[in-house]
């Protein structure tokens, strides 16, 4: 399997998730639904939250993140790490332990930060890394070795995302198609300044996300 290092500098791009059929409606406090299980608000709130203090630590001077974006970014993470869970335990594995070396590795490294913030960047930047170490076991039950046993546990797991839902809140614009993941247009609002626009683009311009009031920025 290809490493994939646990720490990077957070960028404004989305990692989220759909289901198949129709948006479902969303109790109060819900973020996401995987199956039966759900993914509240208040996780979401609670990481955004300490991934931002991480994240604000390796931005530049001046630049400036939407909260938009870091905010997919976590639900997204914490959605998919809750189907990729599903998955593992109905074919009854854990992840490779390539997944524990680099959190390992992580931890070491981010060793002066705050628990919460180390936590985060685990949640939300590792979840790749989490989906292709579940993928390699999976591989590996089914008797493929290497490279060979992520790509079976990868057509496994995709196959049983198309069959299972996995929704994301519409707010949070979202889609995913044989487990490729891109950002969706499902706002009902429209944005009219040049700050908003930019701000809310698909790739953000952290200068004009600097505009933005204190609530909805993170840098």
């Amino acid at each position: 399997m290809n490493r994939i290092r646990l720490i990077a500098l957070a960028s404004a791009s989305i990692v989220l998730l759909t289901g198949c059929g129709a948006v479902p409606a969303f109790n109060p406090g819900v973020a996401a639904r995987v199956g039966d299980e759900t993914v509240s608000l208040a996780k979401v709130d609670d990481v955004s939250t300490s991934f931002c203090e991480y994240v604000e630590g390796q931005l530049q001077e001046g630049q400036v993140l939407a909260q938009h974006y870091l905010r997919g970014q976590v639900v997204g993470a914490l959605a998919l790490r809750a189907a990729v869970d599903q998955f593992a335990d109905e074919q009854g594995v854990s992840a490779a332990e390539d997944y524990d070396t680099a959190v390992t590795e992580a931890r070491k490294q981010l060793g002066s930060l705050p628990d919460d913030q180390v936590q985060a960047v685990i949640d939300v930047q590792g979840v790749q890394l989490y989906m292709q170490a579940v993928e390699k076991s999976v591989g590996e039950q089914q008797g493929a070795t290497g490279d060979d046993a992520t790509a079976a546990g990868q057509k496994l797991f995709r196959r049983w995302l198309a069959d299972h839902d996995v929704d994301v809140d519409p707010r949070f614009g979202v889609s995913i198609d044989k487990g490729t993941t891109a950002p969706v247009d499902t706002s009902l609002s429209y944005s009219l300044g040049d700050t908003s626009k930019l701000a809310d683009a698909d790739n953000p311009d952290p200068t004009y996300g600097a505009e933005l009031p204190d609530s909805q920025r993170c840098g």
